[in-house]
């Protein structure tokens, strides 16, 4: 370092000497105009003589007229509690910022959207393969289509505090995976700028056993993920991905170990209609839109949630792998309208999840299974058309007659997913990996429309290959097939498949 500080000060010096020599030889150059330079040169010198010191500089560290100085504004930077963290002056609390640059490209064979703002590189689970065009004009269009964007980048901070407690730690996440048809929108946002809107991805504290905030549900497992180049990935994992959350874990020093956790989640009361799909917490995207042809829309919207979700989950990690078990209790999903509808519906469910390192060609490959099925468990199998109940509500009911005539009731899912990780060498990995999302929907309560359009099953398979050129760089390409299956059998075509190539390059830091 002081090697480095003394070539540095003597070539900044010798350019300064240089230019002073130089103005001083042009007979036009003012007297007042050299004796500045060099008094600027003098001042150079000891600024640069105070950083090879380590010294304060002033204007630097806390050193401005009227204030006094920050002991801590030249101090080194000194190593946090935690990997690649470091101490906040003056505090415990150790802070790691990190964060992730990522460039997507994708392309589809078929299955595509040739018009969507603003363009998604979601193209699996909670993307496109649950919208693939089926028969028309759209489906001839879905062909050949090219995109590309940084909305998968990311940033992070986390800290971690020693109290008498126990650590204190504090987690946030946001990337740019938050724009909407309002934001950036318009016509030919990409004409300018792509102006993507950032999205919190987690926020959540913990504190002993305790965990608040928003983080995974405790009834998912991302351990037991396949991983994918695709940001949706494979459908048939457990949900919710993120969702706000209290949550108490308790270690065990039994058995094989592991923990057991508890949580409440804010909850959902997710619902099919004739119109369409809307939930306690639809915008204006879906309350009161019309999405079947001659129909009227909904008013109001009567779902209401009034209980919060309750999971519990079994963790055992072990040298092989981990083994996970989970369940959901949905208590408090109703249906009411302010006249003569009032329902209450329970949902429940339950998941199986593990990894397994077996050992055949080397010690990192690794198999992932997940299983899960449920009744009225929705978003809990991780889709976003997946739903709780069923009914032909349209309209606030008139009377006790209208009221009984409003048929509703939970729907029963199932899915699971199951893959395979081989590493070929230490930085060059593939995965292969299957998933699905069945989904029982009875055409006789949404009706003709909405079986055209509800999503009875999901397939997908991703097959891709990881480089890493070194340990912080990931450079992937990945094949991704997707199968879209509807619920209506008679009116019209059922099922369209997805095909897409997609290529990621993304840079850690």
């Amino acid at each position: 370092m002081t090697r480095n500080l003394t070539f540095g000060t003597a070539a900044v010096l010798g350019g300064v000497t240089a230019i002073v020599a130089l103005l001083a030889s042009v007979p036009t150059a003012k007297a007042d105009e050299v004796a500045d330079l060099r008094s600027n040169n003098q001042l150079l010198q000891q600024r640069l003589d105070q950083i090879a010191q380590g010294g304060a500089i002033p204007g630097v560290g806390g050193y401005y007229p009227g204030a006094g100085t920050n002991p801590a504004g030249n101090a080194a930077a000194i190593a946090g509690s935690f990997p690649r963290s470091f101490l906040i002056p003056g505090t415990d609390t150790s802070l790691r910022v990190g964060g992730q640059i990522t460039e997507v490209f994708d392309y589809w064979f078929e299955g595509g959207n040739p018009n969507a703002t603003p363009q998604s590189t979601t193209v699996g689970d909670n993307g496109q393969v649950q919208a693939i065009p089926i028969g028309g004009l759209a489906s001839a269009r879905s062909s050949n289509i090219f995109l590309s964007s940084p909305r998968e980048s990311k940033i992070s901070f986390e800290t971690r505090t020693p109290t008498p407690y126990g650590e204190a730690r504090t987690y946030m996440e946001w990337d740019w995976a938050g724009s909407t048809a309002y934001s950036p929108g318009g016509n030919g946002p990409l004409s300018v700028s792509d102006n993507l809107a950032p999205r919190l991805r987690f926020a959540y504290g913990t504190l002993g056993g305790w965990l608040v905030g928003q983080a995974n549900s405790n009834f998912s497992d991302a351990d037991a993920n396949a991983e994918t180049l695709d940001f949706g990935g494979n459908v048939g994992d457990p949900g919710v991905v993120r969702i706000p959350q209290i949550r108490y874990t308790q270690p065990l020093g039994w058995g094989w170990g592991g923990a057991l956790s508890f949580s409440a989640e804010t909850p959902e009361t997710d619902i099919e209609t004739p119109n369409g799909q809307i939930s306690s917490d639809c915008g204006v995207g879906c309350v009161g839109v019309a999405t079947g042809p001659g129909v009227a829309a909904i008013q109001p919207n009567p779902t209401k949630a009034s209980a919060p979700d309750l999971t519990a989950a079994l963790y055992i990690p072990q040298p092989w792998g981990h083994v996970d078990l989970s369940m959901v209790l949905r208590p408090g999903m109703q249906l009411t309208d302010g006249a003569y509808l009032s329902r209450s519906f329970m949902g429940y469910g339950g998941h199986i999840g593990f990894s397994f390192k077996p050992g055949w060609f080397t010690p990192k490959d690794t198999f992932n299974f997940h299983f899960t099925a449920g009744d009225g468990i929705g978003r809990y199998l991780n889709s976003s058309t997946n739903f709780a109940i069923a009914t032909n509500f349209v309209a606030t009911t008139t009377s006790p007659a209208t009221a009984a005539a409003v048929a509703a009731r939970t729907t029963t899912e199932w899915g699971g997913e199951v893959g395979y990780q081989h590493w070929w060498m230490d930085n060059l990995r593939s995965n292969i990996s299957f998933g699905i999302n069945h989904h029982d929907i009875p055409t006789s309560i949404i009706g003709a429309a909405q079986a055209a359009a509800a999503n009875h099953q999901l397939e997908t398979i991703h097959a891709n290959i990881i480089w890493n050129p070194v340990s912080f760089v990931d450079v992937g390409l990945e094949y991704m097939w997707g199968n879209r299956q509807v619920v209506a059998v008679a009116t019209g075509p059922r099922d369209k498949t997805e095909q897409v190539l997609i290529s990621k390059v993304a840079v850690r830091f």
